[in-house]
């Protein structure tokens, strides 16, 4: 055990133990935990700070529960590096490919596209009209058997409409990503932006992605840009406890 720094808090001292131990491979994935009763007579400290420990480790994608005993997780949380996703030489697989080749996990993907009319928020943030006609396209990702992020993105169909990438998933440009596919037809996307959130699940966001009670998401409103033309908008719900996010700004 490690010694003891009185200046940190029971739990954190509990959990940076339990961290250090699965990292390092002394706990291997599905290996149980001890019970909170054993944590907190271990660490001369009561029950809540053991049971704060597993949140934290739980919150860190590290650890998940079975009834009432703790287990170390199958993997480890999902990296989304901001910096590499979107490149046009050599072109870029969708992002959520590039992460799961990267966590080298299974990759299990859903989606649709449906002509809809665009919502008033969607239109403001394309920068159209209210109930124009746009492409609303829904993905569900699950990644090791898992459900990671569900998104809805929008495409104006006065740009896509009639074209080869009007259906993202059909036709030569099919699966490819955005950047690719809006070569295709001569828009090319050279910005993204982001706007990022930390908040509760809403009901039906918890039911979706399975989110365990106490764990946030990470929803994130994400617009391509073609020059001054917004291209495609996306909302996007992420598990927070199964992602991790890396960004890099170069400083001139």
């Amino acid at each position: 055990m490690a010694e003891r720094d009185p200046h940190t808090p029971p739990y954190q001292l509990i959990a940076d133990d339990l961290q250090w131990k699965i990292k390092t491979g002394q706990l291997l994935a599905d290996a149980p935990l001890p019970a909170e009763e054993e944590l907190a007579d271990r660490w001369n400290c009561d029950l809540p700070a053991a049971r704060h420990a597993f949140i934290e480790l739980r919150n860190m994608g590290l650890i998940y529960f079975d009834g009432r005993r703790a287990f170390v997780a199958k993997s480890p949380p999902l990296v989304r590096v901001h910096w590499d996703r979107f490149r046009r030489r050599p072109i870029a697989q969708p992002t959520y490919r590039q992460e799961s080749e990267r966590a080298g996990v299974d990759l299990q993907v859903t989606h649709e596209s449906e002509r809809v009319e665009a919502p008033p928020d969607v239109a403001e943030r394309l920068g159209i009209a209210a109930n124009d006609p746009v492409m609303e396209i829904s993905y569900s990702i699950s990644m090791g058997g898992q459900p990671d992020s569900f998104s809805i993105c929008w495409e104006p169909l006065a740009i896509t409409g009639g074209t080869e990438i009007e259906y993202p998933h059909e036709g030569p440009q099919a699966g490819k990503g955005i950047v690719a596919r809006f070569d295709a037809i001569g828009y090319h996307v050279d910005a993204e932006e982001e706007t990022l959130q930390i908040r509760m699940p809403e009901p039906h966001e918890k039911l979706r992605l399975q989110v365990p009670d106490g764990v946030p998401v990470v929803q994130i409103w994400q617009t391509f840009w073609a020059g001054d033309t917004p291209v495609e908008i996306a909302k996007i719900i992420f598990r927070a406890d199964r992602y991790q996010f890396r960004f890099r700004t170069e400083i001139d």
